[in-house]
This record gives C-alpha cells, structure tokens and sequence, in this order.
C-alpha cells in the first residue's frame, strides 16, 4: 500500500498545489495557498483539504486514500463528482461549497456512512428523491442554492441534528418536516416565508432557530410552544407584535427581533429567567421598552437605531448587565444610574448627543470598550482615567478643542488613525497639543505637556 507521501506527491502533480501536514478546522476557509492533510497514528491520510484551488474534478488519487474520513474541496469549480467516490468508505464530511454543481451530485448518496455535507452555494435548483437514502446523515447544509421547494422524503433524516436551508426561496416545508426529531438546529433564514410553519413548532428537541429575513408580519404562538428553545433569530421580517405567550419559552437565552418594527413588548417577556441576550436594535421604537427592566439575568442588551431620547434610571435594576449597546439614538443625558452596573464591560453610546460624561464613570472599573463617538463632548471628566481595563476608548467625532492629560494615565495609544485602536480621536477640532505632536505617539504627547507646563 503506497505511503501518505506517494498520496501527497501525486494530488501536487494533479493539483498545482503545495500541501503542507498540519491540523485544521475543515469547515472554514484557509485564506492560503496551502493544501492541508493530517495524519492519524498509522501515518494514514484522515483530512484532506483543498481549497481555491480551481479544480474542474476531484482528483483521482483522492479516490485511492481509503482511509479518508473528511474531505474539503470548497471553493473550487467542480460540477459533477465521480461514481468512485463511493469507495471511500470511512467518509464522514464532505465540504463541496462554493463550486458549480447545478444538479444534486446522486453520487454522493452511496456514501452510507456520511454523516456531514456542505453543498453551499452552488447552483442547485432541485432536489431529487434519491437523497432520501442520507439515513446517517447528522448534519446537512445546502443554503444559498436555487431549489425552492424540499422534497418529502427528508422525513427519513431521522438522525439529523442540523441542517441549514438558508438563502434557497422556500416559503413551506413538507408536511411530515415533524418527523425529524432529532433535529436541535434549524436556520431557514433569508427565504420568503410568510408565517412559521407549523411543522416546526412540533420539531420536540429543537433549541436553534434561525428565521430572520423572511417576510413575516405575526408570530404565531405555536412557535412558543417549542419548549426546548435557546436561541430564536426573528430579526428583518415586519412584525409588529410579540404575543404575551413570550413567556412561555422558559429555556430561552438569546432572542434576536432587530429591524422589525416593535413598539411595545408583553409584560411577561420579563418573566424569562433564563434570557441572557436580547437584541432589539433597529426597530425606531421610541423608548427603552421599560418590560425589559424586569429581566433580572439579562447581560446583553442590544438597543441600537430606535429613537430613544433618554436612558430610564431603572437601568440600574439590570445588575448582571455587561453589553450594553445604545448607538444610533437620540439620547443627550446618561444617568449617574447607569454606573451602578459594575459588570459592564462594554458600552455603545455612539451617535446620539450626549454632551456631558458625569464623574462617576469610574465606578464601571470592569469596562474594556466604551464609545462614545459622533456626539457633542467638549469635556471629559478626569475620573475616566480611573478605567484601568480599558482597552479601547472611542471619542471621535466630538467637540474636544484640546487633548485631556489624563487621558495618558489610561497606557492606551493616543490614535488619530480611524483603523487603529486604543484612544481614539479622529475628527476632533483639537489644537492642543497640535495634532502633528499626537500623531508621533504617547511619548511625543508626553514631552510636549513637560515641556509646555
């Protein structure tokens, strides 16, 4: 039996590539120019991926590695697979995105012991019958093809667990899509559904349910009675409304409803104990939603583009509060109540009109990231320098004539540069020190003060 070197010298003469031993994720890009392999105990080729490489065919040596569990050939130009794949026995994955398959590659199906398949991003407009052979299939992804419509015969999937229908133009799913009841992850996000199918809310292990970018006006409240679920993206249809049946998703940790438009939400949303994110961004409701004040465990709090003109003192009653995101409103006042949330490590307040920062910003000693970027500030107070995490401090776009001494006890760099980081102030009407002074770095910032005292 040829040694995995032999392998490797004939798949280089075939490909045009250099291929180097090394561990890899096969299911993400490599951005190189390097083919990858890895070896198991015996010195057998076990993962094999070739990327951008542009392949028309898979190579025939490939046919010839027996021992091949996973396989990656994404990004390539292959349109049809050879009957030999079949002999690839031990094969578990296969990544076949981003090539130019057309037609549903039936090969494939002889594979009996494939449990993961990425067909993203081809060109593939129907699914046949065939595929109704996947039984060991676990995990199936087929977004951004052309197909509009799933056949019935995925009800045999009784082993998947995850499958990714995103991106294809479905707007229903088969009757007996209930079947699959070992389905735990489901993204159908970016179709043209108009209500959630009723199929889905009897999926009995489903906790992942991505349904954002779809056309939904209503959530129905069958979907509530998903008691298994985690995480739900709404986020892009026009709904208007959250029912108060909210309530009963009693697992929920991340509820995703951005860029619909709500303007209120159900009193019992605030009885989710175990919600931890909350993104309501982009939905130009107006307030705060004062409901979410009742969410005692949330740490995530996404508010981002909805008109809010004042932050409400209540934001103390968040305590485990760490993200909070208020970008892109209208507030002017922050509320010495806010620095009472000693867990914050990253506050957005970008983009409103905040003019004033109050001096007890230095209670907030676990924040890294604070934006404060495109508003109306002159003055810092001194006590920002007391924020001894922080990592990144954002203040361009404001009305600072002068750059804050105190500013150098962060031991951040002092950046006029948009893509640099630390404390950053680019489009600021500074004069002092000058801004030739601020652009050579802290030590030039700090002779100048010496000198200029």
């Amino acid at each position: 039996m040829p040694t995995f070197d032999k392998y490797i010298t004939k798949l280089e003469k075939e490909t045009g590539k250099t291929f180097k031993n090394s561990k890899f994720n096969i299911d993400g890009w490599v951005f190189d120019n390097i083919a990858r392999f890895q070896l198991n105990e015996n010195n057998e080729i076990v993962k094999l991926k070739i990327t951008d490489a542009g392949l028309k065919e898979i190579p025939k040596t490939i046919l010839e590695i027996s021992a091949l569990k996973e396989l990656s050939l994404e990004g390539n130009a292959i349109a049809n697979l050879p009957e030999g794949i079949k002999d690839l026995a031990d094969l578990r994955f296969l990544n076949l995105a981003y090539n130019n398959f057309e037609n549903f590659p039936n090969e494939i199906v002889a594979c009996n012991n494939l449990e993961t398949l990425i067909l993203t991003e081809n060109n593939i407009k129907e699914l046949p019958c065939e595929i109704k052979d996947f039984e060991s299939l676990l995990e199936l992804n087929l977004s951004r093809n052309n197909f509009t419509k799933l056949p019935d015969c995925v009800e045999n999937y009784l082993r998947l667990s995850y499958l990714n229908l995103s991106q294809c133009g479905l707007n229903n799913l088969p009757v007996n899509f209930a079947r699959l009841s070992n389905l735990q992850e489901l993204d159908l996000s970016n179709n043209n559904f108009t209500k959630i199918p009723d199929e889905i809310c009897k999926l009995p292990v489903l906790y992942r349910l991505y349904f954002n970018g779809n056309k939904l006006t209503e959530i129905n409240d069958a979907l509530f009675d998903i008691e298994k679920l985690e995480f739900l993206n709404l986020g892009f249809n026009k709904i208007s409304e959250i029912p108060s049946s909210i309530g009963k998703l009693k697992q929920i940790r991340t509820l995703v409803i951005d860029y619909n438009n709500i303007k209120s939400l159900p009193n019992e949303i605030s009885t989710l104990k175990t919600l931890r994110k909350l993104d309501l961004s982009g939905n130009k409701s107006g307030q705060f939603f004062p409901e979410i004040f009742g969410i005692n465990n949330l740490q995530e709090l996404n508010l981002i583009g909805n008109k809010i003109t004042s932050i409400p003192k209540q934001i103390n009653d968040l305590q485990l509060l760490r993200v909070l995101l208020l970008m892109d409103n209208e507030i002017n006042d922050i509320p010495e109540e806010l620095f009472e949330l000693r867990n914050l490590v990253h506050i957005e307040l970008g983009m409103n009109y905040i003019s004033r920062v109050p001096e007890k910003i230095n209670n907030l000693t676990e924040l890294e990231t604070l934006s404060l970027s495109n508003n109306n500030i002159k003055i810092l107070p001194v006590e920002i320098s007391d924020l001894t995490n922080l990592k990144e401090l954002d203040l361009s776009n404001n009305s600072l004539e002068f750059l804050p001494v105190f500013l150098l006890n962060l031991n951040l760099p002092i950046n006029f540069d948009a893509n640099e980081d630390g404390v950053l102030l680019h489009n600021n009407p500074i004069d002092y020190p000058p801004i030739s002074i601020i652009k050579k770095g802290n030590e030039a910032i700090k002779k100048y003060f010496k000198r200029n005292k």
